[in-house]
């Protein structure tokens, strides 16, 4: 696909890329894992032929049948940066699977010890947990006594894919999945990475989602709007302050709050009850909106081997909340429907991530 360089851009570089609600499920990590079932909330909305991958957050333990992926902002061995050691803590202690707290993610756990001083010199990631970012302090509390223990996050972990595993049946709750599409579903054995028969204590769990985004080929069209909060902060003049002889009213001072984000999409209906483009109408119908994420490309550009290059695309990408859908009939015209949706959290806009 051409790079429109020196042209207006007229929309035929645009795609949209859609995950469903109901295809990002939390597990734990022993009970759910059934013979060859696995028992999903009734919101999921997997169908057969998904491509699913398993990550495990805040130091869940998957069955030994799965192979998981990596937690995006996970934390590992080589994250963390400075400790600053704060002082006052019980000495030469050696405290396993602390929570870590602050910064923008969680389910991170560690090892923390402290010397004969009562300073904190080492932590050492035992849960990586999911969702944190470069420059982040975390801190624990280490019993009642001490004060001032922190360490920064230096880098953490790009999702990683994982093994793909592909949903073969879909049985009410009961979710089957292989290694191969149409393949044998998996059984589990009843093991679950040393657990036992006991679920890892909440919050850790595992997550099931799709591998990747699927493209929607039946839009004609889509729409965003953004707007932003006004928030007065207009402050009272000091005392005994004087404005001269100025015979203009004073001005309110403002400055942009939250953000809202509202869109629409036209689709088409099709005759394939299994393309993607019906599974999108059909989803703003779902009771659980959980897991819904587009990315909608105003330039697609492609790479040699004909895959999307983001960082040379223009695009939007958002988790959203389908809140409507109209659509008419009639003997003359092609039918399509019109979905509306709120953005819930914008991820990137116009290369700016957040």
């Amino acid at each position: 696909m051409a790079l429109c360089d020196n042209s207006v851009l007229t929309g035929q570089e645009g795609s949209i890329v859609f995950r469903p609600p109901g295809t990002s499920v939390c597990l734990r990590d022993f009970t759910p894992f059934n013979g060859d079932c696995i028992t999903v909330d009734c919101s999921a909305d997997f169908r057969v032929n998904d491509c699913v991958v398993f990550t495990e957050e805040s130091g869940a333990n998957a069955p030994d049948e799965i192979d998981v992926g990596t937690a995006a902002g996970a934390l590992n061995g080589s994250s963390l940066g400075n400790i600053i050691p704060g002082s006052g803590y019980q000495a030469s202690q050696n405290l396993s699977d602390v929570p870590l707290a602050g910064g923008s993610g969680s389910g991170a756990l560690a090892t923390v010890t402290t010397n004969a001083s009562g300073e904190v010199d080492s932590v050492n990631i035992t849960a990586g947990g999911s969702g944190y970012q470069a420059g982040d302090t975390l801190t624990a509390p280490l019993g009642a006594i001490g004060t001032g223990f922190s360490v920064t996050v230096d880098a953490v972990q790009p999702a990683v894919s994982g093994t793909m595993y592909y949903v073969v049946a879909v049985d009410g709750d009961c979710l089957k999945i292989s290694g191969t599409k149409n393949g044998t579903p998996i059984t589990f054995a009843g093991t679950s990475g040393g657990t036992g028969s006991d679920d890892s204590p909440l919050p850790a769990h595992l997550n099931m989602a799709l591998c990747d985004f699927l493209s929607v080929c039946s839009v004609r069209e889509f729409s965003i709007e953004f707007s932003r909060d006004e928030l007065d902060v207009t402050v009272l003049p000091c005392a005994g302050e004087t404005s001269g002889c100025d015979k203009l009213a004073a001005f309110r001072s403002t400055q942009a709050g939250y953000a809202s984000g509202t869109g629409s999409l036209t689709v088409y209906f099709t005759p394939d009850q299994e393309s993607v483009g019906n599974r999108l109408l059909g989803s703003s119908l779902l009771r659980s909106q959980s897991g819904a994420r587009v990315k909608l490309y105003v330039n697609t550009v492609t790479d040699a081997t004909g895959a999307v290059d983001d960082s040379s695309s223009l695009f939007v990408e958002a988790e959203i909340s389908i809140t409507g859908m109209s659509f008419s009939v009639n003997p003359d015209d092609p039918v399509s429907a019109e979905l509306s949706f709120s953005v819930t959290r914008m991820i990137s806009a116009f290369g700016m991530s957040s």
